[in-house]
């Protein structure tokens, strides 16, 4: 089946520093949810059923300060990589019709009104834009119409652009910025979003007459729509009712709140498809997690990155897992921190352990409070109790690991180029507590290391190693490591 090509392209504005960020990072490269604004943008823009492929939707980034940075984010994303995207370098950033102007006098602007085609223009700091919302915008222009804009009555209008009507339900007039409007055009509740859906030719020439004699001295965006309506052009209105869609950021306290809206619509998303949380509202989420139906979640817990949490498991207060698989009945207790590890079925995690990237423990193991793992493989059915740190180890099945077992992974030697040795436990094998194997060293199958034992040499299967000094008792010597017992001072009288 031919593939349906878009009759409109996407711009989004992703050029500015954001100096209200305080930060040397872009503004469009701070996340929420794990991952970038522009990304969550661009997200939106692929999910939106335009019964096309998303291949196939032509869309345009207009980048300027640290744009090396923002194009290697979306080059290298394995999702955003797949959808048309160019870039347009704007050098110096004067405003939105600025940025635009560039972006309509590229190679991909010129295209677009070869086509006739409308262009939908975005903000690339809308992270909790919808895919609704975009559906609803791009949906084709009428004949001879302009533009179509994006409004919403918000209840505190302060800092956005006024829409100016001709009286209270008439058409639209013009935009007023806020540094630019009157008391009485301050009052308006009705602002524009930055969201607009222009025809192209349209856009491409009102650009080239916008001016800068403004209070900011920039190229605004907004002005195109005093033009449309001088020209008696044709302007649609989408007036929005959920104002969270179109919470921007400019600064670190709204990209805090706009994190926390869209924490909240995971959680919500989750909770209706079966996962139970015994307390949402302290719970974060990241949006590229995935769940599984009877999942339990209790409060303090964070997962983030590509963290899959299979059917059954349940999660104690304030574990905390980065990309790290989960199989099904999987108990992880208080405290339990992991990264890039896997956790098979039926397996019991922490107290408070600790798994560091590169671990798997297999199904119906056991890993106890305070054991570290770290490029670690414990086999099924195997135990680590408590109180151990296993490093560059291979454990097998059904093994005991007594408390306090350390695995000396490194000590100073380079071996075959590496600097950190392995240890290989085979199966059944009983490790007795305050043991310490020496890498690199091997203990073969259903052998039995005693208690206090310190293995430099390989075991062999079957049998038994002992490891520790000789225990000798000096018959009444502890008391030559007691202090004298002292005299108590007789008082001195009146």
């Amino acid at each position: 089946m031919k593939k349906k090509h878009s009759s409109f392209g996407v711009m989004i504005l992703a050029a500015g520093q954001g100096k209200r960020m305080r930060s040397n990072l872009p503004k469009v490269l701070h996340e929420i949810g794990g991952k970038p604004l522009l990304y969550h943008v661009l997200s939106a823009v692929g999910a939106a059923k335009q019964g096309v492929d998303v291949s196939q939707v032509p869309v345009a980034i207009v980048v300027g300060h640290q744009r090396e940075a923002v194009e290697k984010f979306v080059q290298e994303d394995p999702v955003l990589s797949l959808m048309d995207i160019t870039f347009v370098h704007q050098p110096e950033q004067r405003g939105t019709g600025h940025a635009a102007r560039f972006a309509m006098d590229s190679e991909w602007g010129e295209q677009r009104v070869k086509e006739k085609a409308a262009v939908l223009v975005l903000p690339g700091d809308l992270p909790l834009i919808s895919p609704s919302l975009i559906e609803q915008m791009s949906s084709p222009l009428g004949r001879g119409d302009a533009l179509k804009l994006l409004t919403c009555d918000l209840p505190d209008p302060t800092g956005y652009g006024r829409v100016v009507r001709r009286g209270k339900q008439g058409s639209v007039m013009r935009i007023v910025e806020e540094k630019d409007a009157t008391m009485r055009e301050k009052a308006i509740r009705e602002v524009a979003l930055s969201i607009y859906l222009f025809d192209a030719a349209f856009l491409q020439v009102g650009l080239r007459k916008i001016s800068n004699k403004n209070s900011q001295a920039e190229y605004y965006l907004t002005d195109l729509i005093s033009q449309a309506a001088a020209r008696r052009k044709k302007i649609n209105v989408l007036k929005w009712a959920d104002h969270e869609d179109l919470r921007g950021v400019n600064d670190p306290w709204e990209l805090a709140l706009a994190g926390r809206i869209l924490n909240e619509r995971v959680l919500r998303s989750w909770a209706m498809k079966g996962v139970l949380f015994v307390d949402p509202w302290t719970v974060r989420i990241d949006s590229s997690v995935i769940l599984s139906e009877g999942v339990v979640l209790h409060p303090g817990v964070i997962l983030t990155g590509t963290t899959e949490i299979a059917a059954g498991s349940e999660l104690g207060p304030n574990v905390v897992l980065k990309n790290v698989q989960v199989g099904q009945g999987v108990k992880i207790k208080a405290g339990t921190v992991a990264e890039d590890s896997v956790i098979g079925a039926q397996t019991q995690v922490g107290p408070y352990a600790h798994l560091r990237p590169d671990s798997k423990v297999g199904s119906r193991a056991k890993i106890g409070n305070f054991v570290e793992l770290k490029k670690a493989v414990i086999g099924d059915g195997s135990s680590v109790a408590h109180l151990s740190y296993l490093g560059d180890a291979e454990v097998g099945r059904n093994v005991n690991i007594g408390c306090g077992f350390v695995t000396c992974n490194y000590d100073g030697r380079v071996i075959n180029g590496q600097r950190k040795h392995k240890t290989i436990i085979e199966d059944e094998v009983f490790m007795g507590s305050d043991c310490q194997a020496v890498a690199p060293v091997r203990i073969g199958k259903g052998a039995f290391v005693a208690s206090g034992s310190t293995i430099t040499r390989d075991v062999p299967s079957g049998d038994l190693a002992i490891a520790r000094s000789k225990q000798v008792n000096k018959t009444g010597y502890a008391a030559r490591f007691r202090p004298a017992p002292s005299t108590p001072k007789e008082s001195k009288g009146e």
